[in-house]
């Protein structure tokens, strides 16, 4: 019987996990558990993880390894390399998050420019005394997404679907990043002309060696002043010190955060103190439909990958053919 670690806790559907229990032993984990998965995998089948580190001290001691299956769709976790250089396939669930994801990114730039959350604790504190919209703070005078330029960091499934979200608003869409200078839909510019050019940059990029800290201080000193930026991709692509500080400078009018370099994020993050940052926790694929989607198809991946095949979402194809796989 097939050996398959669930090597962190995550949602999936009880259709999936049952499937799932059809191809094998199940071994569940957590994330502080560390010792017992590098043991548990010496002859795991399969391992699927969200964030649990899968590096090179856990592949090359497992023997009967099959597959690695990633909850969701960033696979900064796993050595890519070792795994390649055994014939493993890696094997994410792209598409799976990019409604979840694309809608959240949408729904901080509205925070951004419309304060809701504020204005919520505004009218629930009773401050709300003069029925006249003059006499409002001013603060609550608002931005529009109509006619804005909106700038995607990254123009896969999610970035994709932003753009389209962002097009519904009457926003005109440019793009950049990525393998190819092109876009089916949208017009592709430079990194540094999309950041100087736009007045919301939504960050969609995967965590890989040329996307970390590609937002550094001085890219971020390319952006308008006033403009806002939205990160839902990944932490470690964007320098959060220097994001922080151009919040208080005011040379960034807000910034909406999922995922930041260290989750949860420190008590001590400049970010927590930053005027007009919306942080959420790493939430943007906390959906229903995202739940579904995610565990129709790592149930489906598991059983090809138990079958020899390879997941039509397996990422590492090219550098499995490079090692002779």
């Amino acid at each position: 019987m097939s050996k398959i670690i669930f090597a962190d806790s995550f949602n999936l559907t009880n259709e999936a996990e049952e499937d799932i229990k059809k191809l094998g032993q199940v071994f569940s984990l957590s994330l502080q558990e560390r010792e017992k998965l590098v043991s548990e995998s010496r002859d795991a089948d399969i391992i699927i993880a969200e964030y649990a580190l899968i590096d090179r001290e856990i592949i090359e001691n497992a023997e009967f390894l099959s597959g690695i299956v990633v909850y969701g769709v960033g696979v900064n976790h796993i050595d890519l390399t070792a795994a390649s250089r055994k014939g493993i396939p890696v094997v994410n669930c792209k598409g799976g998050n990019a409604e979840g994801v694309a809608e959240l990114a949408i729904s901080l730039m509205l925070e951004c420019l419309r304060k809701t959350g504020q204005s919520n604790a505004f009218v629930r504190s009773g401050k709300w005394k003069n029925a006249d919209s003059a006499s409002l703070p001013s603060w609550m005078n608002g931005r529009e997404l109509k006619g804005k330029k909106l700038g995607i960091l990254g123009a896969g499934a999610i970035g994709t679907r932003v753009g389209e979200l962002g097009e519904a608003f009457g926003m005109r869409v440019i793009v950049s990043a990525g393998r190819k200078n092109t876009h089916s839909r949208f017009k592709w510019v430079p990194v540094e002309e999309l950041l100087s050019d736009s007045d919301i940059v939504s960050v969609n990029l995967p965590l890989v060696p040329e996307t970390e800290g590609l937002l550094s201080r001085e890219r971020l000193a390319l952006m308008k002043s006033g403009s806002l930026i939205i990160i839902t991709s990944r932490g470690g692509i964007v320098d959060e010190n220097a994001l922080a500080e151009m919040l208080c400078s005011g040379h960034l009018s807000g910034a909406g955060i999922d995922v930041f370099r260290e989750e949860p994020l420190p008590p001590d993050s400049p970010l927590l103190s930053a005027p007009n940052a919306v942080l959420t926790p790493h939430m943007g694929g906390s959906t229903l439909e995202s739940v579904e989607n995610i565990s129709r198809i790592i149930a489906a991946s598991c059983k090809l990958l138990i079958e020899g095949k390879k997941p039509p979402t397996t990422v590492n194809l090219e550098m499995l053919q490079y090692y002779g796989h």
